[in-house]
Order: C-alpha cells, then structure tokens, then sequence
C-alpha cells in the first residue's frame, strides 16, 4: 500500500510535524507500505522521518505582514511559484499512484494548488482513499464560514474527499455546530482524538539538574516554529530580568528555526549577559524538554498543546491572534477547564508574565492529558483500515463507503 501525505507548511512546521507522526503510525500499521510526504516546510529537513517514507520539497511560500501569501524567492511571484507546486504535486501522483491519499488541514491546498490532482484521482484514480485531516479548530467560526463560501470549501469536500478525520474531541470544539457543516458532509467526518506526542528519550531530572543547576525549576518558553514569536519572549525576558541577580527559576528559550538569524542573535546576546537563561534554535526532542520544564510558556500551537498536555505540564498560553484566532480559541477553550492558564497579548506585559509563571509554578498540576483525549493515532489508523477494506484496490467504480460516525 502506497500512501501520498500532502502539508500545506508555509509560515510554520505544525502541519510536517503532524503529518510525519501519522505516517510513522501508518507504517507501523501496513508492514511493506510506504509512504511520501508533500510539503512546502521552510525546513522540511529537520524533522527524523520513519522507515519507508521520503519528502519532496515544494517551493517555499510564507507570508508579508499583513498576513499573504508570497514566495520566498523574489525572481517568482506567487502565481508562478503555485503553478510550479501544482504540477509537482500532479506528476508525484501520478508517478507513486498512491491508494491513499492523505491531505493535512487545508481541503483545496494553499492557494487552491492541490484542486486539479483531486479531480485526475476522481476521474483517473477512484481507487484511490481521499482523506482530509484536520485538528481541532480552524480559525474562529465567522471567518471559516466566509472563507469557506468564498472558496467554495463545502462543495470541496463534499465532491472529492471519502473521510474527514478531526484530530481533536467534539466536546471540547463542534466543528460541525461552529461552521456550519451541511448533514451529509458531516456524516464524512470522524473525531479521533488529539495526536499523542510520546517517546521521551532522556532523563528529565538529568535534563532539569543541566539546565537549570541552581534552582532545579525550569521554566521553558517555547515560539513553536518561531517566525512571529519574538515579541512574547522579549517581554518575558524583560520581566525575568526584573527578578534580580537570583530569580527563583531558570530559563530555557527554544526560538524555533524560523526566527531571523537577527533577532536569534539579539536573544543569544541577552543570554550571554543573563544568568539562568538558555537560548536554543531549535530542539529536535521537544518532548524531553517539556517532560523536564516545571512550567511551560507557549503560544498554544496545536502541536505545542499536544506536547504539553501529554506530559501533565503546568502552563501559560499566550496565543497568536493574527492572521487567524485559532490560538486564541484554543486557549479560551483550555482556560475554562481549568487546564492551563491564559493571557491575551494584549496583558502579556513584563510584569504578568512573570507573574503568572511565578503563580503557576506553586499550583497544582492540572488533570493528567489536561483532559484530553489521546487517540488520535490509534483510532485514525483504525478508520483508515476499516475505510480502505471497503475501497476496492482495482476497477473503476467504487462501492458505498461506510458512514463515519461523528
């Protein structure tokens, strides 16, 4: 069995991360398959990918200011970089023939690129399982409405795709009740669970005694990939130093590898100067850092949470509300669990983050998962197995696929 992963990465690394974590759980679960990931990831290189899986790099694109897309290289514009992605895409497709198809997030792919390789699998290929993975929320619900009629997203997903597969707990976030989504294509869509992020490999309290020797509290402020985070941990830093020359805790920044070398210098400077504080660029092992942290402070990326929450961590979310709110509601969400605790940016001042951390670092641990629901690993290769028994592998028509129960 052959399976084409398709990540829409272009400002950050959340959706290659997620989509290497689900190919490594389908390679475990087809012995002898393999697996292909599509992604435009500024850094595609930095992540460990599994046994029987390769990438194909897609020209870049990331975003201006005010929250477009543009490409990376300036001698293209943007549509000249889609069309060279869009036919990459279709020739991979056509050349790995894959049984399953697997797109992450965004149903149309960015700029609406991934639309003609949908219709050939319809038209070509209707052997082919067309799955959309999506997590737990989007944006907030009125700007996913607009977006979506203006896209015609709901047509989308109702033409070209078998299984919806939502990585995240209905009672936490309906995203069938918050954006609208019409009866039968609800009926497509099945709630798995989060993304577990397991797999610790180094001893926290080795971890916590190396870095953070003086307090053995460790506080880690984590930008996720780090292309728009330098504001929250410039202020937290300006706060810490408020604390004096012993603050009770010590400090681990991980930047992300797509902050600015400028900006990770002006940091690493500060670090040189600040007693207690750790600068990294990137950890490949988020998950070590995170088991070992006495409190963690983030944006509340979905990634982020998954890792914080599968390690019981106390923590502070401080999310982004630009270009989109998804951060925002997530963190909302959490906070009226009691999960976690929030901050707006707009109160994220020196003074209250440091607060909050201090606060936080005497409380109780939260519930163990934060309350979550782990499964999305499991029960979405189970989905996957139980859809793909019903698609048969040869022939040009297609028996009813079995309703998803939501």
């Amino acid at each position: 069995m052959r399976t084409l992963l398709y990540s829409p990465d272009s400002y950050g690394l959340g959706h290659v991360r997620r989509s290497v974590a689900v190919a490594r759980a389908i390679l475990a679960a087809f012995p002898g398959s393999s697996a292909r990931l599509l992604t435009g990831a500024p850094r595609a290189h930095y992540f460990d990918y599994p046994d029987r899986c390769d990438y194909l790099k897609l020209p870049s694109v990331t975003k201006d200011v005010s929250g477009h897309y543009v490409s990376t290289d300036r001698d293209d514009s943007l549509a000249e970089t889609i069309r060279l992605r869009g036919r990459l895409i279709r020739e991979a497709v056509a050349s790995f023939q894959p049984r399953l198809l697997l797109v992450d997030h965004n149903p149309l792919g960015l700029c609406g690129e991934i639309l003609p390789m949908l219709r050939d699998l319809s038209r070509r290929r209707p052997q082919t399982l067309r799955v959309l993975g999506m997590r737990d929320i989007i944006d907030e619900p009125a700007a996913v409405k607009a977006a979506w009629q203006k896209q015609g997203v709901i047509d989308v997903l109702r033409r070209h795709y078998d299984l919806i597969l939502v990585y995240g707990q209905r009672d936490l976030f309906d995203p069938v009740r918050a954006y609208g989504i019409p009866e039968d294509v609800a009926r497509k869509l099945r709630f798995v669970g989060y993304i577990p992020r397991n797999g610790r490999k180094a001893d926290p309290r080795e971890l916590r005694s190396r870095l953070a020797p003086r307090t053995g509290r460790m506080v880690l402020v984590t930008l996720g990939g780090g292309g728009d985070g330098d504001v929250l941990l410039r202020d937290f830093l300006r706060g810490y130093e408020q604390l004096g020359a012993a603050p009770p805790f010590e400090v681990v920044a991980v930047t992300g590898p797509l902050m600015s070398p400028r900006k990770r210098k002006r940091f690493k400077a500060w670090a040189d100067r600040l007693a207690g504080l750790t600068v990294l660029e990137y950890c490949p092992e988020m998950q070590d850092l995170i088991e070992a942290a006495s409190f963690v402070v983030s944006m509340g990326g979905y990634n982020t949470v998954c890792e914080s929450a599968c390690a019981g961590a106390r923590a502070l979310i401080v999310p982004r509300t630009v270009p989109r709110k998804e951060q925002l509601v997530r963190a909302s969400l959490l906070a009226e669990r009691r999960a976690v605790r929030f901050l707006r940016p707009e109160q994220a001042t020196p003074e209250a983050l440091v607060r909050a951390v201090l606060e936080g670092l005497e409380a109780p641990r939260p519930a163990p998962g934060w309350g979550l629901e782990f499964t999305g690993l499991v029960r979405g290769v189970a989905t996957l197995k139980r859809f793909l028994g019903v698609v048969p592998a040869r022939g040009a028509r297609r028996r009813s696929l079995p309703d998803a129960v939501a």
